[in-house]
């Protein structure tokens, strides 16, 4: 497993993370909690504050959150009570977040909170609450490439400080679920996120962005395209030359990948190794 290194540089090299189902709050046993409140909070250390793009909130143009104090949304339903019981008290950063905007031309959002993919994974890795927290949507109906130039143009948030999470789901296909969670894993999803990894690493950015059309099982992965959106906001937030490494991967309910990625510059990427 990769750690993180020690430098401000690495230490705000953009992730993408899959933040699963609500209830891996809930399940403590599994690999995917073990990473998101056991390790992943080490990769926020030295972030001033922390931008999410989540799969959960789309808006026909970016949209960042100014709100002072963060809101924590229930976005779902049908999920045992102790879930809607959960909040993440955490502070926003409006004069960071308008500085922001203003200088990227983005839309604010005086009073948006944070939705189930942002502070789910955001409770168990920073459960103290202590890093400003605050979002910007997703571009509604927007292809790979356009959340891809969005991430690009995230790319000068680091000299602010400011950690850029994507969070979303490398698989998502709901109908396909293992409710029973057995030990199985389709072959399916593993095909698709080994492809998807591999291109990664390869630096096949062109290849990814048509994932559609290139990917094995990209349909039966995603029949939707909201939940592996983010991940393209991390990608582009990235340096040209990134190192990409694979800082979790495990698989709940038979084909729902918690893969989580990280990409580092290639000046820090040996000493997050």
């Amino acid at each position: 497993m990769s750690q993180p290194a020690n430098s401000r540089t690495a230490s705000l090299a953009p992730i993408f993370v899959s933040h699963g189902s609500p209830m891996v709050v809930a399940r403590q046993s599994t690999p995917a909690f073990e990473f998101l409140h056991h390790q992943l909070g080490a990769h926020l250390e030295g972030a001033k504050a922390i931008l999410v793009v989540s799969a959960h909130w789309q808006e026909a143009t970016p949209t960042i959150s100014t709100a002072p104090r963060q809101e924590t949304i229930h976005d779902f339903y049908g999920f045992p009570e102790v879930l809607y019981r959960l909040h993440y008290d955490v502070a926003g950063a409006p004069d960071l977040a308008q500085k922001i905007a203003d200088q990227l031309g983005f839309a604010t959002d005086t009073s948006r909170g944070l939705d189930h993919g942002a502070w789910m994974p955001l409770i168990l890795a920073r459960p103290q609450a202590d890093i400003p927290v605050f979002q910007l949507s997703m571009i509604e109906h927007g292809s790979p490439a356009d959340h891809y130039e969005l991430g690009r143009k995230l790319r000068a948030l680091r000299e602010m400080g400011v950690l850029v999470i994507g969070s979303g789901a490398m698989t998502h296909n709901l109908r396909t679920l293992d409710r029973n969670d057995g030990p199985h894993i389709d072959p399916w999803a593993e095909e698709f996120c080994d492809w998807m990894v591999s291109h990664t690493n390869n630096h096949d950015v062109e290849g990814l962005l048509a994932y559609r059309n290139n990917a094995p099982h990209a349909r039966m992965a995603h029949p939707h395209d909201d939940h592996l959106m983010p991940f393209y906001v991390a990608l582009g937030a990235a340096d040209d030359t990134y190192v990409s490494k694979t800082i979790h991967h495990s698989v709940e309910f038979g084909n729902l990948a918690m893969t989580a990625l990280r990409f580092y510059d290639q000046e820090t990427s040996r000493e997050a190794a």
